[in-house]
């Protein structure tokens, strides 16, 4: 068996597993915490790291792993969306302690959170309430954070903060921080309808003590010199669940057919599995699902362009725009032709796929949810303002 076949196979047999009591674990409300547990030991957390360690994955061949992922179980994906995006900004950071440091964590299965978004303030600007002060040798973290999605799997949590007092006051801060660290409390209160065992919620910072080593960087808001954009990645990442979930409708939705036996007196014709309406629909949803492949495949092929040089250090602003323009296309088209095709699903199945027990409304449920979080709508117009009037678009992580 050659290398490439048996990396095939074992990334089967892992997906394979991850795949097999997702739609039980939905239902029930279990945590995958099992199911995390085994990505990390298997060495798929470390996929895109880029150390002997690791394999070193481009943007596209991450995503691809990513969409089969979701297809296992969108929950699970979900939960490591912070973790990969960390593991990009490292894969940036010049060769030293503080890479080496991270490169070590990440290579031996450590999972990481993230504790960004606060309910406060407008989503996607660089204020926030929590606030990183300096004292005698250190300083000290306090605030709450929500949606932070992931850190109740994690080992670590990366917080942003405004600095106050010390040479960084005013900047912002990112603290990557143990999550058993005194004073971090983590709660996992998101009743969203849909990707509800995420390890969204709240975090908690009282009084945390901080040391240098813990600080990863500071950023001064007003600074106009280029920067990578991690934007277009964390969005992309989205579709790609998305398009995972679509996968797993086009399954499903495959197998509902093949397995009635009844139908209406007024059916085209007397079985299911031949009838002309259900194969068209059955043909739409696995047409979408690969269409939305397709897409985002192609996009994360453009986020590649742009990420490959920033990790050499050279940050070119016209590439991440593009990159940025591209995963907002295909949010556009993949935010609705998700919904569809995940509704679609139960006119395959009639009246008794609406059953709770068969839980096939959670890939409608799960699709919603993705799709909210950021409005389709903005980004449409974004996007047309772009071509028509040349203006550029927003410079936040929502794009």
């Amino acid at each position: 068996m050659s290398v490439l076949t048996r990396v095939i196979t074992e990334r089967a047999a892992v997906l394979s597993e991850i795949a097999a009591d997702a739609a039980t674990r939905e239902l029930q409300g279990d945590d995958p915490h099992a199911q995390i547990r085994l990505l990390s030991e298997s060495g798929y957390t470390a996929l895109t790291l880029d150390d002997e360690s690791g394999h070193g994955a481009s943007v596209p061949e991450f995503f691809e792993f990513l969409i089969e992922l979701a297809r296992a179980d969108p929950i699970v994906a979900h939960i490591l969306r912070a973790h990969f995006w960390f593991v990009e900004q490292i894969r940036r950071f010049p060769s030293g302690p503080v890479r080496d440091r991270w490169v070590t964590e990440i290579a031996a299965g450590k999972v990481f959170g993230n504790a960004t978004s606060e309910r406060t303030g407008n989503a996607g600007s660089l204020s926030f309430q929590t606030e990183l002060r300096a004292v005698d040798g250190g300083w000290v973290l306090s605030g709450v954070k929500f949606y932070s999605t992931g850190t109740a799997f994690a080992d670590y949590v990366s917080v942003t903060a405004t600095v106050r007092g010390g040479d960084h006051d005013g900047q912002v801060a990112r603290i990557v921080l143990p999550v058993d660290r005194e004073g971090v409390t983590i709660v996992d209160d998101w009743d969203g309808i849909g990707q509800h065992r995420t390890g969204t919620g709240t975090t908690r910072l009282e009084n945390v003590a901080v040391t240098a080593e813990d600080i990863l960087s500071f950023t001064d808001r007003g600074s106009t010199e280029p920067v990578a954009n991690d934007g277009p990645f964390l969005q992309l990442y989205l579709q790609a669940l998305i398009t995972g979930i679509l996968l797993s409708v086009t399954d499903d939705a495959t197998s509902l057919l093949r397995s009635r036996t009844r139908t209406f007196d007024h059916a085209p014709v007397e079985s299911p599995s031949h009838d002309p309406v259900l194969l068209a629909t059955v043909g739409e949803i696995d047409a979408a699902a690969h269409v939305a492949r397709a897409a985002v495949l192609d996009a994360a092929r453009t986020i590649e362009e742009a990420f490959a040089p920033a990790r050499s250090g050279v940050i070119e602003p016209d590439l991440f725009h593009k990159a940025s323009a591209a995963a907002a296309r295909v949010k556009i088209h993949v935010d609705r032709v998700g919904l569809r095709a995940a509704a679609d699903l139960f006119e395959v199945g009639g009246a008794s796929s609406a059953s709770r027990a068969k839980n096939l409304d959670r890939h409608w449920r799960n699709v919603r949810t993705v799709t909210l979080h950021n409005p389709t709508s903005y980004k449409a117009i974004a996007l047309g303002d772009l071509l028509v009037n040349d203006t550029p678009l927003p410079a936040n992580g929502y794009f």
